[in-house]
């Protein structure tokens, strides 16, 4: 179906696309299950009727300062309550909400200001050593960019406001709110690097994130009575449907982790009786060890979503061994989530050698080097498209990049569609995976290269154990620099203010870094190279003056 108008009607006819629209979700549910609990978050336990009391009551605050229609919010806060009401409050009020995860720090928000300007910034008091407010400050005053309204959390500092911390708080001025968003417009900007160095705004509509759901609920058998359990950021795409618009869609019930402890989280799975999660590698892994080495709780997670991260086929099969029904998912913050998935029933050499089965209202093919498509079973870049996709990015040049024509979308995949199975078998694109967060390899080097010792650098994804993937960085030193450790290297990347991430937990020195006749860099080479030394470091605490 190349023909984008019998394409909508489809999606229409089956009911992936509704006119819901994501600002009215919680209203709507509070008016049908007012008392019924939507949230427990650590000793906090909150109901729909309260929650959606709470949003108006921010939404009013934001309204009243100024905020109006299409203001865009960015909200960077670790997982809380108040991440949750500030994005909600935005959809109320027809505004944009930008969600920036926290581990970010002034390299990547400065780019992400600097493209969404947003009216709202809202961040933590502190996180960890770190003062929120003083960065964005800062970031605020070297870009010339003034929002309508700074909001802290946990805290004060001057200049900034604060917000009800809790339903008993909320103050009502009955201000007539805007409308939120029609259902085709986007309503959600969502960051994600790609190839370049800067992070790419990928923007989402209710129609994408409701087809989302509506797949998701299908595939996973699920209703009213899961239990859905979020402990990844509450500001990436995937902590924000399992903490709150899938649940809310479902009309159940969130458990909130404020962070990953997967001792604590097999307590809370048992204690909460958590049904479902979704997320990347390394949580599931750390459940599966945890049971089968004997932790075994009367009640167990049956249900997980695995995404975000390499998969490997081994550990479906553990899962199955410990009474956890796991699946490989393909997908990405471009699709709304979840793309292909598979069902309880299908066979589990099919869901632990398989990337899941197409989802309805999708299309995904494998193409040839000139983006044609690929007979079944051959192995090529992958192109999407279908009622899940988003509408581009806020680069019109990098939207244009990655479609054709026809509405198909190239993320940069390798794989294989077989009889409407999906198996992603690498990456065009030249980013880290690491555990579900992905950033561009160009950055790191463009960073690298920075320093005054390095004549040239390559960055690229190496195997991890916990996290899928992580961060490896080969350097060729300038003629007579000696080789000391890592540790200046690191010191200039937390410098820089690059992500903890991002920085590399593996060094390879060598001579010199292999490149084409065009000079680009040729990383098929590196692993062949003969290093001059090599280092590890598993984490980096810079020192403080």
């Amino acid at each position: 179906m190349n023909d984008s108008a019998t394409r909508e009607q489809l999606y229409q006819t089956t009911g992936l696309w509704t006119s819901d629209r994501i600002g009215d979700l919680i209203d709507d549910r509070a008016a049908q299950f007012p008392d019924r609990e939507l949230f427990r978050f650590e000793d906090r336990r909150i109901s729909y009727r309260d929650f959606a009391a709470w949003v108006t009551s921010v939404a009013e605050h934001m309204v009243a300062q100024g905020v109006v229609r299409g203001d865009r919010i960015l909200v960077q806060l670790p997982n809380r309550l108040e991440t949750l009401v500030l994005q909600i409050a935005a959809f109320r009020i027809g505004a944009i909400d930008v969600p920036v995860i926290p581990i970010y720090r002034q390299h990547e928000t400065r780019q992400i200001i600097a493209d969404v300007r947003p009216a709202v910034v809202a961040v933590a008091h502190t996180l960890g050593d770190r003062t929120p407010t003083a960065e964005i400050d800062r970031l605020l005053g070297e870009l010339g960019h003034e929002p309508t309204l700074k909001i802290v959390v946990g805290g004060s500092a001057a200049g900034w406001t604060q917000i009800p911390d809790s339903v008993s708080d909320c103050p009502r001025g009955h201000l007539v709110l805007p409308e939120p968003v029609d259902a085709d417009e986007p309503a959600l900007i969502l960051y994600t690097s790609g190839t370049t160095s800067a992070p790419k705004g990928a923007l989402l509509t209710s129609r994408a994130l409701f087809a989302h759901l509506r797949n998701m609920t299908a595939v996973a058998d699920l209703d009213d009575r899961s239990v859905v359990a979020a402990g990844t950021p509450l500001s990436h795409l995937g902590g924000f449907v399992a903490g709150l618009i899938l649940p809310a869609f479902l009309g159940a019930r969130s458990v909130i982790l404020p962070g990953w402890n997967p001792d604590q989280a097999v307590g809370v799975i048992e204690d909460e009786r958590v049904t479902m999660m979704m997320g990347a590698t390394v949580f599931l892994r750390d459940l599966v060890t945890r049971y089968a080495a004997g932790n075994s709780p009367v009640h167990r997670l049956t249900n997980y979503l695995c995404a975000g991260a390499a998969i490997p086929r081994e550990l479906i099969r553990d899962a199955e061994d410990v009474g956890v029904h796991a699946t490989r998912n393909y997908g990405m913050t471009e699709t709304a989530g979840i793309c292909t998935g598979a069902r309880r029933s299908d066979p589990l050499d099919m869901r632990a050698d398989w990337d899941g089965r197409v989802l309805p209202g999708m299309e995904i093919e494998a193409s040839d080097e000139r983006r044609r498509p690929l007979p079944d079973g051959a192995e090529g870049e992958l192109r999407i498209r279908g009622a899940q996709l988003f509408d581009g990015y806020t680069d019109p040049a990098a939207t244009a990049a990655q479609f054709d024509e026809d509405g198909w979308f190239y993320p940069g995949d390798i794989g294989v569609v077989s009889d409407g199975w999906v198996r992603m078998t690498g990456r065009s694109k030249d980013i880290v995976n690491r555990g579900g967060e992905k950033f561009s390899t160009q950055d790191i080097e463009q960073a690298l290269l920075g320093h005054r010792d390095v004549d040239s650098a390559a960055v690229c994804a190496i195997p991890d154990a916990r996290f899928g993937e992580a961060v490896g960085a080969w350097i060729a030193l300038r003629p007579g620099v000696p080789w000391n450790g890592p540790e200046t290297f690191l010191s200039h990347l937390d410098e820089l203010g690059l992500a903890k991430a991002k920085l590399p937990t593996e060094w390879h020195v060598v001579k010199r870094i292999p490149t084409s006749a065009s000079g680009k860099v040729q990383k098929f080479g590196l692993q062949e190279l003969t290093d001059l030394a090599t280092a590890t470091s598993t984490r980096f605490i810079p020192a403080r003056p």
